[in-house]
């Protein structure tokens, strides 16, 4: 009895209470275990998702960083679970159905993987200063380039030291967020400033492509703004995060009736908006143009919330580059 509810509780810690609920719908007939390896902690196996393909599910307790123990390709997983070390109902249910064939060895290997995360936790605090490597380190070995930091960029768009020292107090509180919410890309602490950067990245990568005619400077710069929205959106949301750039809704007003009078746009959308209103607070000091504005109003592409949709060359390609971030590497 005292080892059953070991398990429960272990499960409970590295899940929620909604995706336990959501396990129950799962057959244990959808799970299929290939192989286990007792004495190297290894297991292969798959688990039949909604898509005609199953997910693959393999596990390899062996592994010194937790990112590496559990390979799963849900989307779920990979977008919001993987980087919390958190687990989605597809691991549970396989963790329920490894316990009903061997209990003593799924107890262990629980264990062993909460006990590993409770020690990187200890080393694996977030730098809030360091600027540029990504929080997910992992990030580094998917690219196909050499990625820059921000000091890189910050050097390359002729910043003076008071944009500097202005942007780097946003990027820190960015370290704090995730990327979205609700199970979407990167969503794990530190999520927002690895998708900013990322996508700068990807921003002064496709600007060398013969497709775009763009003042690179311009257009990297409007990379690093165009989701400051979201650190004062998203601290509101979580409650615990305290923002130093808060937007109060009588900021998003002047913002949204701006937006109508400048540019005839009708629409609402709560994290442009705020994005805006923190570089408005900050216009002496942060160099920010109507094309700018423009392509930060439209960078979600066809699914902005802006009509009509008035796409130039500097929102496709800041788009574009948000895409490959949140959809390809899911950040």
């Amino acid at each position: 009895m005292v080892e059953h509810n070991d398990f429960e509780e272990i499960i409970k810690n590295l899940t929620s209470k909604n995706t336990l609920n959501r396990v129950k719908s799962i057959s244990d007939d959808c799970v299929r275990i290939f192989k286990i390896d007792k004495e190297n902690g290894i297991i292969e196996g798959e688990i039949q998702g909604n898509q005609l393909i199953p997910y693959k599910l393999n596990l390899n307790i062996s592994q010194k960083n937790t990112y590496n123990i559990i390979d799963h390709d849900c989307p779920d997983y990979l977008a919001r679970k993987k980087q919390n070390n958190k687990f989605c109902k597809h691991i549970v249910k396989f963790f329920y159905v490894l316990k009903n064939q061997d209990y003593n060895f799924a107890l262990n290997l629980l264990k062993e993987f909460y006990s590993k995360i409770k020690i990187e936790k200890q080393h694996n605090k977030i730098d809030l200063l360091d600027l540029n490597h990504f929080v997910n380190e992992d990030l580094k070995n998917q690219l196909e380039f050499d990625y820059k930091g921000f000091d890189y960029f910050f050097d390359f768009a002729e910043l003076e030291d008071s944009a500097r020292d202005c942007l780097k107090e946003i990027l820190m509180e960015s370290k704090k967020l995730p990327a979205a919410l609700r199970g979407f890309h990167g969503g794990y602490s530190g999520g927002l400033f690895d998708h900013i950067l990322l996508v700068t990245n990807y921003t002064y990568e496709l600007s060398k492509s013969k497709d775009f005619n763009i003042d690179v400077k311009k257009a990297v710069l409007t990379a690093i703004y165009h989701d400051f929205g979201k650190i004062s959106y998203y601290s509101f949301k979580r409650k615990n995060v305290v923002s130093k750039i808060a937007v109060e809704r009588k900021e998003l007003d002047i913002i949204h009736e701006e937006i109508v009078r400048k540019f005839n746009y009708e629409g609402r959308h709560p994290h442009v908006e705020e994005a805006i209103a923190v570089l408005k607070r900050k216009r002496h000091i942060l160099f920010f143009d109507d094309e700018m504005y423009q392509a930060i109003i439209f960078h979600h592409g066809q699914w902005s919330k802006y009509y009509p949709i008035d796409m130039n060359e500097l929102a496709t390609l800041v788009h574009r580059a948000d895409m490959i971030a949140s959809q390809t590497h899911f950040v």
